[in-house]
């Protein structure tokens, strides 16, 4: 099962930022999977708003 939640930003590992809106993907563990530019409104997407930390 996937877990779609939405941020303004997200700061990866290496300290970039990347401005989005965006969609981050985890797994059921909270495993960060995939990201991608959020488009339009999307279904079983949580808005969480602020920035996501990659580890």
């Amino acid at each position: 099962m996937i877990i779609k939640r939405a941020y303004h930003r997200m700061q990866t590992a290496e300290g970039q930022i990347i401005e989005g809106p965006l969609v981050v993907e985890l797994d059921e563990d909270g495993t960060f999977v995939s990201y991608h530019l959020l488009q339009q409104e999307e279904a079983a997407t949580e808005w969480v708003g602020g920035t996501f930390f990659s580890s």
